[in-house]
């Protein structure tokens, strides 16, 4: 847009300064011809005569080209004295006024013809007699006209023009001044908490694109290493905390073994116990995440059957859902799929959303484990009737330590990082985790891993 403005400004710009220049040009031609035609103009008593000496051919083409269009007149008399045929045939003869007018201002003036217009240009002279008279030549302005006609023809076929190609060679200069950008961008999207090490590409072109690759990579600097300083303190503070959990452990159940002990102080002694193995099971959550976000753990790569690794692991669970009431199935829709992946963490992924199902179940409560195949992935849903999730809770479900309003009773175990260990390993199958879940009416986790290669191979 902003180029096809200018385009079109400088046209108009330039086509007003060049009809402006060739109206000068044909100003000055024709007040020329109406000056030089008096050196070959003699005037009789009643009548002016153009002659021309015959061996001056220079002057011969000058006269023939200024007597095309003239006319002499007495500017005492007003009578007129010379006319040639084509400004005869127009009938421009003046009135005494506007012969008294143009002898004391000779101003060119345009008129109209059939032929296109015709520019007059009007000069004083005096005979040697001092006879005053006003000769008139006039220059026919169609070859200017033909000219600005055929450069607006130009102007309407150039302006479209220009505007198409430009806008086409604009798009393609934006699109590869912008390519390190999108670079730029598509690099930002791959770092994460797991990957603070990587940095942007720089071109060292030391551009402001450099510039701002350069200064978001010591950004990224210091957030690695204030991330790694935390995960190092979480680590070693989780680290320092096992070794006096264990030993208050021990001198918790020593003191339990006493004779003499109360029924109450025992009932006491053994909550004390619960909440130390409590702590210890969150720190040794807190040791896992912290292992993995930091790349210390490895996960193996084999082919597996993922239906028959979940209906193993729901059967472990049927007798704890038993035990609370809860109705716990197993569903598999499709032929066995194949994953390329970890047995162990998978079926830790299967054992923390059931557990997790189960938890907020309602009394007599239903959770169906179902496996099926989407396209070249197998999916896995866990859903639930309890008490489900709003929307805010649901985008931080995931989020390390968090736990949504219902489930902030001590009633209900948890510290709020399996879910977060859940996202972890999805990701690490080169997969994803997601939740559907309505308030008051349950909730579906969805986890979906890539078939193996064979398997994907096959099917395609």
């Amino acid at each position: 847009v902003v180029f096809g403005l200018l385009v079109g400004g400088v046209s108009i710009v330039t086509y007003q300064v060049l009809a402006g220049w060739l109206d000068d040009d044909a100003t000055v031609r024709v007040e020329e011809l109406a000056r030089g035609l008096h050196g070959v103009l003699r005037l009789d008593s009643d009548r002016a005569v153009v002659r021309v000496p015959e061996a001056d051919a220079e002057a011969a083409a000058f006269a023939q080209e200024a007597t095309q269009y003239y006319q002499v007149y007495d500017a005492a008399t007003g009578r007129l004295l010379a006319e040639s045929a084509g400004i005869a045939a127009l009938g421009l003869q003046l009135t005494s006024p506007e012969l008294a007018a143009l002898v004391a201002r000779p101003v060119p003036f345009d008129v109209e013809t059939d032929s296109g217009r015709l520019r007059i240009a009007s000069s004083n002279g005096v005979t040697d007699e001092g006879r005053a008279y006003l000769v008139q030549v006039g220059q026919p302005l169609r070859p200017v006209d033909s000219a600005l006609a055929r450069y607006r023809m130009l102007l309407w076929w150039r302006v479209p023009v220009l505007v198409a190609v430009g806008g086409l060679v604009f798009w393609w200069f934006a699109g590869y001044a912008l390519r390190p950008l999108a670079q730029v961008a598509l690099a930002t999207e791959s770092v994460h908490i797991a990957t603070l090490g990587a940095r942007l590409p720089v071109r060292g072109a030391g551009d402001e694109l450099d510039l701002v690759a350069e200064s978001f990579n010591r950004t990224l600097g210091r957030l690695e290493q204030s991330v790694g300083d935390m995960r190092q303190f979480s680590t070693a503070l989780a680290h320092e905390l096992r070794t006096p959990l264990a030993g208050l452990r021990g001198q918790i159940e020593l003191a339990m073994r006493a004779p003499d002990l109360t029924p109450a102080l025992r009932e006491l002694f053994a909550r004390q116990v619960e909440e130390v193995d409590r702590l210890t099971r969150l720190i040794n959550h807190i040791l896992t995440l912290a292992r993995a976000e930091s790349g210390q753990i490895r996960l193996r790569r084999e082919p597996l059957d993922f239906a028959q690794l979940v209906a193993a692991t729901v059967e472990q669970l049927e007798l704890v859902a038993e035990a609370q009431d809860i109705d716990l199935r197993f569903e598999q829709a499709g032929p066995a799929v194949l994953v390329d992946g970890d047995a162990g963490w998978l079926e830790r992924v299967v054992l923390n959303l059931v557990d997790n199902a189960m938890k907020y179940s309602n009394a007599h409560g239903r959770v169906v484990v179902r496996v099926s195949r989407d396209g070249g992935a197998v999916q896995l849903d866990v859903q639930d009737n309890g008490v489900g999730l709003s929307p805010d809770d649901a985008a931080h479900v995931f989020d390390r330590f968090f736990r949504a309003d219902p489930a902030r009773s001590r009633s209900i175990e948890g510290a709020g990082l399996g879910l977060s260990l859940v996202k972890w390993v999805a990701a690490e199958h080169r997969g994803s985790v997601s939740v559907q879940s309505t308030l008051g009416q349950g909730a579906t986790f969805t986890v979906t891993i890539p078939l193996s290669s064979d398997q994907a191979a096959h099917a395609s």
